[in-house]
């Protein structure tokens, strides 16, 4: 299943900046800058070793959303990652593919709040 990252006001990732973070934090990983074809495509690819799998993302064109998919523990914790480069004012949606998983990311949420999220029930 994917997962999106979603900021929902006008900051946007600086594509070069976040590329150099992810390497900070994940040596290894693969990145792979992508000619944008359409409004839908992406800018930045990624995939790298995580605990419990290998982590694909991508950072899209417009640089306001992360798309990725890795096991459950693994995508929380990458989330906590990424929100952690969003200044703390930014609203950040987080969702799955279907929009079944929909939450706002608040700022100093840990790994675990965010699986407890992933896995409320819906209402």
């Amino acid at each position: 299943m994917s997962y999106f990252i979603i900021l929902k006001t006008d900051w946007v990732f600086n594509a070069r900046e976040f590329s150099r973070q992810l390497l900070m934090r994940w040596p290894a990983a693969r990145m792979k800058e992508v000619r944008p074809t359409t409004k839908y495509s992406d800018l930045l690819e990624f995939e790298f070793a995580m605990e419990e799998s290998t982590l694909y993302g991508s950072l899209n064109w417009e640089c306001n959303a992360v798309i990725f998919h890795a096991r459950l523990q693994d995508s929380a914790t990458f989330t906590q990652w990424c929100r952690l480069l969003i200044p703390l004012s930014e609203m950040v949606i987080f969702c799955d593919e279907t929009m079944s998983i929909n939450f706002v990311l608040e700022p100093g949420m840990t790994p675990v709040e965010i699986v407890q999220a992933m896995s409320a029930p819906e209402y």
